[in-house]
């Protein structure tokens, strides 16, 4: 496999990847969503091409003109809040994005291996008493990203039948690390630490959502797994990219104090409870047994990486 295309590459996890998947010999072309972040994307990274995976005409063009030998696809909304706030675009980017996908390869390169990303909200508060989740865990999401997800899931599972793509669904669980946007939790903590004023905001970091649990990785590490496993995935198969360890959200949020050298009590605000999973923890056998696959970075290393790239971006804007 010598040319892949990652769709949503200028994302928070694509940029990660495409630098990875370089590294590691590959042609990778980027599939951002529109002309002012293709030329963003080739002034700092390399070749684009404009993929709104929304839109089917634009997928399949972008996709015959590459000829990709495997696709990586990550573009669609990210975040549960924002699946929340805006259903119909979130369904448009979800579960129309991965059906665009999956056809247009079904047109133009049926024998290309398929790594789509789905997500652990897929689970729903299966793990609300701890236990970790498995890939035969029943989906039973509870919020509106978790069920696209699962919608778009079982899409993928029909084109595997009636087309026999390669396709393979990664659901990673959270994770963290360098340049990580403040549209996301943790990246918004950090964010606001790096820009904290105690003569102005005092001691005290109020935040909800601090008892809910998570199981985390380094975005290293969620990259180096999508590699693995668009090579040698199972065709019809979900691998979980996770942990196997929760971890409360207040330790992460003051292990962030820490490394940002500030001395402040956390406070704990009333959260959104529509659609809120107490609980999420992975169980990683699946990987791990069929690739040997472990975690090479500490959740102190992608604490560190995030706190510090947001300072060093206050740092340059000030």
């Amino acid at each position: 496999m010598k040319t892949l295309f990652v769709t949503g590459a200028e994302g928070f996890t694509g940029r990660h990847l495409v630098e990875y998947l370089r590294r590691r010999g590959y042609e990778v072309i980027g599939g951002v969503r529109n002309r002012a972040r293709k030329l963003a994307f080739e002034r700092r990274v390399g070749r684009a091409l404009v993929c709104d995976v929304s839109d089917a005409i634009n997928v399949a063009r972008a996709i015959a003109s590459v000829r990709p030998d495997g696709i990586i696809h990550l573009a669609g909304t990210a975040r549960p809040d924002a699946a929340n706030a805006e259903p119909l675009a979130a369904y448009q980017s979800i579960v129309t994005g991965w059906a665009n996908v999956l056809d247009a390869v079904r047109r133009v390169v049926p024998r290309a291996r398929l790594l789509m990303t789905s997500a652990c909200d897929v689970y729903g508060n299966a793990g609300a008493d701890g236990h970790p989740l498995s890939e035969d865990t029943p989906l039973a999401p509870v919020n509106t990203f978790g069920s696209l997800k699962a919608t778009a899931e079982s899409i993928a599972r029909t084109f595997f039948l009636n087309y026999h793509l390669n396709i393979t669904i990664v659901r990673p669980f959270h994770y963290l690390g360098a340049g990580q946007s403040e549209r996301f939790f943790f990246g918004a903590v950090a964010k606001r630490l790096a820009q904290w004023n105690p003569s102005v905001e005092g001691d005290e970091l109020q935040l909800p959502d601090l008892t809910v649990k998570r199981d985390l990785l380094h975005v290293g590490d969620v990259v180096e797994a999508y590699a693995y496993l668009l090579e040698e995935g199972r065709p019809n198969e979900a691998y979980n990219i996770c942990s196997g360890r929760a971890w409360q959200v207040r330790d992460v949020v003051e292990m962030m104090v820490r490394v940002a050298g500030l001395r402040l009590r956390l406070v704990e605000l009333p959260g959104d409870t529509q659609g809120q999973i107490s609980v999420l923890c992975g169980d990683n056998r699946r990987i791990v047994d069929e690739f040997g696959w472990q975690s090479r970075f500490t959740i102190e290393q992608a604490v560190a990486e995030l706190v510090e790239s947001h300072q060093r971006q206050t740092t340059r804007v000030r």
